[in-house]
């Protein structure tokens, strides 16, 4: 197996902080709760707590059936009389309105289809069109000629910039700030990349110095204001780098890092001895590192179940941390003998320097690799498409394993997701005027279907389950990135799998020859998907109920989030395409949402 058919990335988003392991600092969640996670007895690095309730009591008693459905929910609705009618979503946004809608040209356009869509689902679509209006510093373009004209080395063609682009960007009252890289070529002809903080705040931009004397573009202490976009930028200063990374890379430091983890995490491996590591950079990004190695013994690791291939990560937050605690928890639980699916063995967890190190699994690409490759294929070649159709049928029985599996973790529910949306939403208000009066109204809509639609008990969850977490070995699958790990209900995992896996068109179009608009292409293959996303469905089903009502809430909640999602991602070359996807699933109506 080689290093680099081997895919261990971090996803982009953080789960809740897990709790306390033997040999690892407790942790609280965002909103100061303790987090714990419970393992199986005899377990030595993972603490048992006992399993709760009824449901998780009767899960293993089925014959011939991995998971079970939740049991009953009588109980929940004896204490209150019978409605005589649930509202529907449209009526109760309606009510939900407390702000008077601004009309313009694209939400007039848009309610004049109330054949497919309802004026509130209208009103939604017309406010998020509105970041379609993105600001000059926000605009690539922009950026690049302002950085030619402000910086003396572009400006005199010492160097030449090739690329310049902001990357992530924190919204603030007034304010902005950023991560920003340029790509410039100098008198070696060789591409150098240089890391920047940005900061959008037009007083400091007038009252500082266009350059700092004296200090090169790139160099250490590096400043510039470009007043046109109302932006400073500043090079990051050196010891803003993962810390880990020289050391995962170097493959001398490397073998000694791996020996410490391993003997300190795992009993088995209490003597392990490498003789030489062979490192191979997986990923590497400002925020995360992911580091493949090949590892060689001497005579003494005969008959021995060494490792072969290792993973090690490091990130700039807890990721690793919470990854290491779940992936201990699962580790002892019955998900490893499922057979349903793959989980990676955790070796071991070095809190300084940040650093996981577990098992590699095998895989040759991703799901959601599988399915951008389908997407691009001719509509006409069905072999690709069973293929995928095999796969989405084993990852939703690996998923019911996985909610099966007996396990506890920090909750999530839907009240924690819509708070992190509101956020993001009073984080561009000020910058998209009108937003937060046009979203409100469903936002609220939403909330009171959830409560006409209550969730069933929350299981073992991903919590960041998409495509690109699932690996694909020779038909068979893996489930990583676990840092996520939570209890929700089960139609949260399934909903963010689905809305997930639209999104890979985004992804797809951006390679497509379709000659004409990438938007057109991407809704001629929104029907694939759809078909797609209701056979995962169904084979969740046949292993473990859902709501079907409150997976419709969840993907339609995270689709409207990756529309909010293109500013601060820096992606407006996605907004078109997030904002197609949102109105195929708001136009199609196969659920009381809209």
């Amino acid at each position: 197996m080689q290093p680099d058919r081997l895919r261990h990335d971090l996803p982009g988003r953080a789960g809740a902080g897990p709790g306390p392991v033997p040999g690892l600092p407790a942790t609280r969640d965002s909103k100061g709760r303790a987090a714990c996670f419970g393992g199986r007895a005899g377990d030595d690095r993972a603490r048992l707590r006992p399993v709760r309730g009824c449901l998780r009591r009767g899960m293993w008693d089925r014959p011939g059936r991995g998971t079970a459905s939740p049991g009953p929910r009588a109980s929940l609705r004896d204490r209150e009389s019978p409605a005589p009618r649930v509202p529907q979503l449209a009526e109760v946004q309606e009510r939900a309105s407390c702000v008077r809608r601004r009309v313009g040209p694209r939400s007039a356009a848009l309610a004049r289809g109330a054949d497919d869509v309802t004026a509130p689902g209208a009103q939604m679509l017309a406010g998020l069109r509105r970041l379609e209006d993105l600001p000059s510093w926000l605009l690539q373009d922009r950026l690049e000629r302002e950085m030619r004209q402000c910086i003396p080395e572009f400006a005199s063609g010492e160097k030449k910039l090739l690329e310049a682009r902001a990357k992530r960007i924190q919204l603030g009252a007034a304010s902005a700030t950023g991560w920003f890289v340029a790509t410039f070529q100098g008198h070696a002809n060789t591409p150098t990349t240089v890391h920047m903080t940005g900061a959008v705040d037009p007083g400091r931009c007038a009252g500082i110095d266009a350059v700092c004397s004296g200090v090169p573009f790139g160099e250490a202490g590096w400043r510039c204001a470009l007043p046109e976009l109302g932006l400073v930028l500043e090079t990051l200063p050196p010891q803003s780098g993962l810390r880990a990374q020289p050391i995962l890379t170097d493959a001398t430091r490397a073998r000694t890092i791996l020996e410490q983890g391993m003997r300190a995490g795992s009993p088995a491996l209490a003597d392990i001895r490498i003789e030489r590591c062979t490192p191979s950079v997986a990923r590497s990004t400002f925020n995360r590192c992911t580091v493949v190695y090949r590892l060689e013994y001497g005579p003494e690791a005969a008959g021995r179940d060494w490792p072969q291939v290792v993973v090690a990560k490091t990130d700039r937050g807890n990721k690793g941390s919470a990854a290491y605690r779940a992936m201990c928890a699962l580790w002892c639980s019955p998900l490893r003998w499922s057979g349903a699916v793959t989980i990676a063995e955790p070796l071991g967890f070095l809190p300084e320097p940040n650093v996981l190190i577990q098992r590699a699994v095998p895989g040759e690409n991703t799901l959601g690799d599988r399915i951008e490759r389908m997407l691009l294929c001719d509509p006409g070649e069905l072999e690709e498409r069973e293929n995928i159709r095999d796969l989405l049928g084993k990852t939703a029985r690996g998923l019911a394993a996985l909610h099966g599996c007996g396990l506890q973790g920090p909750p999530f529910g839907w009240e924690e997701e819509m708070a992190d949306v509101r956020e993001i939403m009073e984080r561009l208000a000020y910058w998209v005027p009108g937003l937060e009066a046009e979203l409100a109204p469903t936002l609220a809509g939403l909330d009171e279907f959830a409560i006409h639609h209550p969730p069933q008990d929350p299981v073992p969850s991903h919590r960041s389950f998409r495509p690109a977490q699932v690996l694909v070995h020779e038909g068979h699958i893996a489930f990583i990135d676990f840092d996520g790990f939570c209890e929700a209900e089960p139609a949260a995992d399934l909903a963010m799998f689905r809305a997930s896996m639209k999104q890979k068109l985004i992804h797809a179009a951006e390679r497509a020859d379709h000659r004409g608009s990438a938007l057109l292409w991407a809704q001629a293959r929104l029907p694939r998907l759809d078909e797609l996303s209701e056979l995962f469905l169904e084979e969740y089903e046949r292993t473990a109920s859902v709501s079907r009502e409150r997976v419709a809430l969840w993907e339609t909640l995270y689709l409207v989030r990756y529309v909010l999602n293109t500013w601060e991602r820096v992606r407006p070359e996605h907004i078109e395409n997030s904002m197609g996807i949102l109105e195929h699933h708001v136009r199609q109506g196969r659920l009381p949402l809209m």
